[in-house]
């Protein structure tokens, strides 16, 4: 993302998160390329041999990482709509312009993401049988039994998070940009982990998720240049 820095303010690079997403989804895709090591090697850290680090569901991860950042970003969303219906209450920080560019990123990088695992026929690690499940771990390019699951690649929850990371697009002024990184990472590292703590998905499932968040962003901030005056 340092990349963006050097280009335009509002003709961020594509080329970087292209060619990393690319070099992912091969990686962790086919059995050659040893992807799959990486991914087992991190979910040994959540798997305690008979349960997950993080029982599935608990009130206090639902709310600190499941319902509790959902909440925040519909109610930032709504905010943001607030904003570009009635641009005169905007405050100083944030435009008409700047409203729009955010609720398209935090809009197509959930619905991307949850439309790419409805044809990736991907498995959550809960459902494997290592961990307990009935299905045999299957990579993306591997082929698939009939009645595989299919709702797992990429990480769904997560992308809500990793959308606000086009807060760093927004604003010309490099503090804001940081800032923006910041609140993106944060809340999307909060859902992602916890969906890798209770086994809903890998980590190759949230770092795919980061990549499309990061190429949509960027490719968003080129067509609304949401820098350049209201």
């Amino acid at each position: 993302m340092a990349d963006s820095l050097t280009q335009p303010i509002n003709r961020p690079s594509v080329l970087w998160p292209l060619c990393l997403l690319v070099g992912v989804v091969v990686y962790f895709g086919f059995p050659f390329a040893g992807g799959e090591r990486l991914d087992l090697w991190f979910q040994s850290f959540f798997w305690q041999g008979q349960a997950w680090v993080l029982p599935h569901d608990t009130l206090w991860g639902d709310a600190l990482a499941y319902k509790g950042p959902k909440t925040l970003i519909i109610v930032f969303a709504v905010y943001l709509i607030f904003i570009a219906a009635l641009p005169r209450f905007s405050p100083s920080w944030l435009n008409r312009r700047r409203a729009l560019y955010l609720l398209a990123s935090m809009a197509l990088v959930p619905i991307i993401s949850t439309q790419l695992r409805a044809i990736s026929y991907m498995a959550t690690p809960l459902e494997l049988k290592m961990y307990g499940g009935a299905y045999d771990h299957l990579l993306l390019f591997q082929a698939k039994p009939e009645g595989y699951p299919c709702h797992a690649f990429p990480a769904g929850h997560a992308s809500g998070g990793f959308a606000l990371i086009s807060l760093y697009w927004a604003w010309a002024d490099r503090s804001y940009r940081r800032m923006g990184l910041a609140i993106g990472l944060f809340f999307g590292l909060l859902m992602g982990l916890y969906q890798i703590a209770r086994g809903e998905h890998f980590l190759s499932h949230t770092l795919t998720t980061a990549l499309i968040a990061w190429l949509v962003s960027v490719g968003l901030a080129r067509l609304i240049e949401p820098t350049r005056a209201a």
